[in-house]
């Protein structure tokens, strides 16, 4: 099992690292002189982009969030389309047993991708 440890600023970093990466690329192209009318950056081509940064790590499984709000408080939405996602309320109240709950829980969930 891998565990990832985040805080409510990861990934905007990243996205801003990717951006810039982006910027100097189309800097470097030489296609700044003129409008041409269509999308600039490509899906795949910030998500090279994140890689290229570090900022494109794995899917989780499991997302546990701690904290009074239920939002996944920053962390990539990129990286969360298939992530199961627990609110275990504030980090002070952590115990063992609320963390094993949690795990089980996910150990019986049964996803379904697709039809």
């Amino acid at each position: 099992m891998t565990l990832e440890f985040a805080s409510f600023s990861d990934g905007k970093e990243a996205v801003a690292k990717a951006a810039n990466v982006l910027f100097m690329k189309y800097l470097k192209s030489g296609s700044t002189s003129s409008y041409q009318g269509e999308q600039i950056f490509t899906e795949s081509q910030m998500g090279e982009a994140l890689k290229t940064v570090g900022g494109n790590g794995p899917e989780p499984d499991l997302l546990l969030v701690y904290g009074p709000a239920r939002c996944h408080l920053g962390f990539p939405a990129w990286r969360i389309r298939y992530t199961e996602i627990q609110h275990m309320g504030p980090l002070k109240s952590m115990k063992y047993g609320s963390l094993i709950k949690a795990i089980y829980k996910f150990t019986m969930v049964q996803q379904n991708y697709g039809k």
